[in-house]
């Protein structure tokens, strides 16, 4: 049985955590939410938006100007998942140890310059790939990973509705940056759409994170600091913990739904006899229920225990992809994506929510790291899987049906996770904290 580190001596009485409101009783505002604002525009320009949902925009341009097909430009998308993977892994390790905000400092114009570098790509499409991995490579502190945890260091109270609000930043870049990116490849051309994009990231969210970005842990004042958790556990003594494995299993399967209907919604919805036009505006649906799911299922979970909010999710996902598989009946397409996009939504608000609740705050970034990575692996799965099944049926039918059923197991799997051992507003005051073991 694993150890579970006690940060509150027996002879302390637990505390009730700060309000965190928007400002202090002696009027500054309250830190948490600086950060969480800076981490929503650093999502916004970070390489979740400017690498993952732009790419689909440069395929058509680069096909034109360098013949080198439209499959083996989608393998750039290949690339980009391995990277998410690594980076996610190593800046979880790093925000553990080193603190956040000196890595997102660092990152910035690195990956700012590595866009802009971009514009440089010639013929091979060799130097293609290796320059998506340079690149993401550079953006390494800024994924989701490394502003989730410098945010939720701020938060106990009002954490579901702060992870909301930064999550909020892909849905953002996600409905913008493709729309801004295509505008300018068309007027200006790719290599000068990059160097826009590269610069403006640069100019934008250094600044930014420079005066609002902090950790929490770095300010002098408790006042400014969320309460400690009263249970933290390590990734190593986890591994023995059911709890990690049902987050694990859970967002698996979020993986695999999400991710593989968002690459073939268009597809899917152009083989229930919608036209081109038709099927890419319920991608717009997608976008804005996805922006709306990060802020309403923020708000919610400082309200509903987890567990009840994600089975929910799970049984509208799967309802979704079974209407799908139907060839979406009734004129239910509309509803269709926006099901899954509020799911979408939800995901990494849920994450960075459940693990202080469960694990505490302490090894936060490995956390969020191992579960993202694991997320990632699941959507690569469940993109092959439909695309293997439209080519054997005609139809995607056969891998909508298996994964919503892996939705229905999904419920069921959050249902199981249990009470918090962390809940709201029951957390030691940071001059309190001890280090004794249970």
């Amino acid at each position: 049985m694993y150890k579970i580190a006690d940060t509150n001596p027996s002879n302390v009485p637990l505390q009730r955590s700060r309000q965190e409101g928007l400002r202090l009783g002696n009027g500054d505002f309250y830190g948490g939410w600086k950060t969480a604002l800076a981490s929503m525009i650093g999502l916004m320009l970070g390489p979740s938006s400017l690498l993952v949902f732009c790419f689909g925009t440069f395929i058509i341009p680069l096909e034109r100007e360098f013949n080198w097909g439209i499959g083996a430009i989608s393998l750039g998308g290949t690339v980009l998942t391995v990277m998410i993977i690594i980076n996610s892994l190593m800046a979880g390790y790093l925000s553990d140890r080193v603190g956040a905000r000196q890595l997102i400092l660092s990152s910035i114009p690195l990956f700012g310059l590595g866009v802009m570098g971009l514009s440089l790509i010639n013929s091979s499409i060799w130097t293609f790939y290796g320059a998506l991995a340079v690149v993401s490579l550079l953006g390494v502190s800024l994924w989701p990973v490394t502003y989730n945890r410098v945010t939720a260091g701020w938060f106990d109270r009002n954490l579901g509705l702060s992870m909301g609000i930064v999550n909020a930043g892909i849905g953002l870049g996600a409905a913008l940056l493709p729309v801004v990116a295509g505008l300018l490849t068309a007027s200006y051309g790719w290599r000068t759409a990059f160097l826009v994009l590269g610069g403006t990231s640069i100019l934008v969210t250094w600044p930014v994170a420079f005066w609002l970005l902090k950790d929490a842990s770095a300010e002098g004042t408790s006042a400014h600091k969320v309460a400690a958790s009263k249970v933290e556990v390590s990734l190593g003594q986890s591994w023995s913990d059911r709890q990690l494995w049902l987050v694990l299993l859970g967002f698996f399967i979020l993986g695999a739904a999400s991710s593989g209907v968002v690459v073939h919604q268009v597809r899917i919805l152009m083989d229930t006899g919608m036209s081109m036009t038709q099927a890419a505006a319920m991608q717009s649906v997608l976008g804005i229920a996805m922006i709306f799911g990060r802020i309403s299922t923020g708000w919610l979970l400082d309200r509903v225990h987890v567990s009840k909010i994600m089975a929910g999710m799970c049984l509208a996902a799967a309802l979704a992809l079974l209407l799908l598989a139907l060839g979406a009946p009734w004129g239910t397409a509309p509803l269709c994506a926006a099901l899954v996009g509020l799911v979408i939504g939800a995901e990494f608000d849920v994450l960075g929510y459940l693990i202080p609740r469960y694990f505490g705050r302490l090894a936060f970034g490995s956390f969020y790291a191992l579960v993202y990575s694991v997320f990632q692996v699941a959507a690569a799965f469940a993109i092959g899987l439909l695309g293997w099944s439209r080519n054997l049926q005609g139809n995607y039918a056969i891998g909508l049906f298996i994964i919503a059923s892996m939705l229905l197991v999904g419920a069921q799997v959050f249902f199981l996770m249990g009470t918090y051992r962390n809940p709201p507003g029951h957390q030691v005051e940071p001059t309190a904290a001890g280090n004794t073991q249970q």
